[in-house]
Formats: C-alpha cells, sequence, structure tokens
C-alpha cells in the first residue's frame, strides 16, 4: 500500500498472530474480530493496549473434503444409493474462537444428512490442515480462499461446491499496539481509500504479481502465485467492498454483533466506554 510504511510478517494461524501480538513480538496484527476479542483483548492487562485501525470484509471460505468423503455428500440423487454418509466428520478450522464453527454447522443444516453425524472440531495451523488432510487425521477442513483449491490441486481432497458465504460473518480487523508508531499511519483517515486504490489495481497482472511477490517473501505458508490469480478472477478481489475506519459507533455495534451471537467474553462489555479503549484517539 503506497504512502503507508508497513512490514508484514506472514503466520501459519491466527493463534500464531494473537500469541505474538501478546508477547510484545508483533506491532498489530490482521485477524478475524471475534479471535481478537477473545485471544487478546479480554485477556488481563490487554485493554489498554491495542487500537482499531479498521475493519474488512473477511475473504471468501472454501470447504474441501477428502475425495470418498466428497462422494458421499452429495445429495442423494448423485449419489446412488450406495454411499452411507460418515457416522463421524473431523473438520479442520483455524480456532476455537473462530465462527467458522457456526458456518459449518449451518451448511450441514442445508444439507440435512440423516442420521446426522458427530462434528469434531480440530483446531490447526494451515500448513497442519493440509498435513491432515493428507495423513487421514482429518475428513476435511475450512479455510480462507484459496487454501480449498490448493488441497484440491495437490490431490488431497475434493472441494465442495457451493459452500455458502456465512449467513453471520464478522469482520476482519488490523489492529495496532497504541504505543508503536505504526498505529498513527494505520489509523490515518486516508488510509481506507489508499487499500482501496491497491485494492483495485491487483486486476493488473503486474501489480498482483508484485503482492504475491511481497506475501511470498512475508514468510511461510506460501500461496503460488496461480492460486492467487485465480482466485483474484473467482472473486472480484479488486471490486472488494471498502474498509470501515473503525470510529467508536462503528466498534460498538461489532462489539453488539458478537453480543448478540453469544460470542462476546464475560470480561468484555459491548458498549461505548469499551469502543472508546479500542479507537484511535
Amino acid at each position: 500500500m503506497e504512502g503507508v510504511d508497513v512490514g508484514y510478517a506472514a503466520h501459519a494461524s491466527y493463534g500464531r498472530i494473537a500469541r505474538e501480538m501478546l508477547a510484545g513480538n508483533l506491532a498489530g496484527g490482521v485477524l478475524p474480530w471475534e479471535i481478537f476479542v477473545s485471544e487478546v483483548f479480554s485477556l488481563p492487562g490487554q485493554r489498554n493496549q491495542w487500537t482499531v485501525a479498521f475493519f474488512s470484509k473477511p475473504g471468501p471460505t472454501e470447504l474441501v473434503f477428502q475425495a470418498q468423503i466428497h462422494k458421499s455428500i452429495r445429495p442423494d440423487s448423485e449419489r446412488g444409493g450406495s454411499k452411507k454418509f460418515p457416522a463421524k466428520l473431523q473438520i479442520g478450522i483455524e480456532s476455537r474462537n473462530s465462527l467458522t464453527r457456526r458456518h459449518f454447522m449451518e451448511w450441514l443444516g442445508k444439507v440435512n444428512p440423516i442420521p446426522r453425524p458427530e462434528i469434531v472440531f480440530r483446531f490447526l495451523p494451515m500448513d497442519q490442515r493440509l498435513l491432515s488432510l493428507h495423513t487421514d487425521a482429518l475428513d476435511g477442513f475450512i479455510a480462507r480462499s484459496p487454501w480449498g483449491r490448493v488441497a484440491e490441486e495437490r490431490n488431497l481432497g475434493t472441494l465442495a461446491e457451493g459452500f455458502p458465504e456465512a449467513a453471520v460473518a464478522l469482520p476482519l480487523v488490523t489492529v495496532c499496539r497504541k504505543d508503536s508508531g505504526l498505529c498513527r499511519r494505520l489509523c490515518a483517515a486516508t488510509t481506507p481509500a489508499r487499500l482501496s486504490a491497491a485494492r483495485g489495481r491487483l486486476s493488473e497482472r503486474a501489480h498482483l504479481e508484485s503482492a504475491a511477490g511481497r506475501m511470498d517473501a512475508s514468510g511461510k505458508p506460501r500461496i503460488p502465485f496461480v492460486f492467487l490469480a485465480k482466485a483474484a478472477m473467482t472473486h472480484g478481489i479488486s471490486d472488494w467492498d471498502d474498509d470501515m475506519p473503525a470510529d467508536i459507533a462503528h466498534i460498538s455495534a461489532e462489539l453488539q454483533s458478537l453480543g448478540s451471537l453469544g460470542h462476546l467474553p464475560a470480561r468484555v462489555a459491548a458498549n461505548a466506554q469499551t469502543a472508546r479503549l479500542l479507537a484511535f484517539p
């Protein structure tokens, strides 16, 4: 993003990002709102440490199953009556505090298998989800695009086509430590417009290749450029909704959304006082 000097480090899980923030090794992070509130902000000593710079729309999510499992979850008309839905499914997701569990159960309710299988969620970093699918330790996993397509291309599983956007999808949030120089840069009023302009340039191959190169240099796990290009074309990333500045009213509304879902930690109140702690001065 032009005009904002920010260095990024890739990590294989949101939990790792949260732990590195708590340890003081990161000046900020990009992670789902519900994970930030549960795994960082709600912990002792953290209430005055962080500022929310802006909210972003979460990227599309993909569900991938082992091939034999995928065959069994097709509608009855496509199964030929010979495939039995598994009695138990082990599904990899990013965090016990993530709303991804709710997303999967919404989808399962629409598929409506009879009898309904027992669902066991395992909370694994992205690289471990791929490995566990390969070793049959998982029946499937859910991840942001394009990780599902990466798994399919490596013959680890098959994408569940038509996996919808979650009925309830809280945003990603970019947060920064209050005492870091990074915070003032990220919280500048011009930052959302700069992000929108940078995102718009991703429709040009040269800009997408440049962004992919910077991602590749930021750490593991790495995503081959071809999958980023396909994701950009499939999901229209350059036309994404603008990022939203994090003023007190917006933060209060997002806290109330967490509360309405029963996902707000007991130590966090969904009110303007809490929002003021997180808003840029």
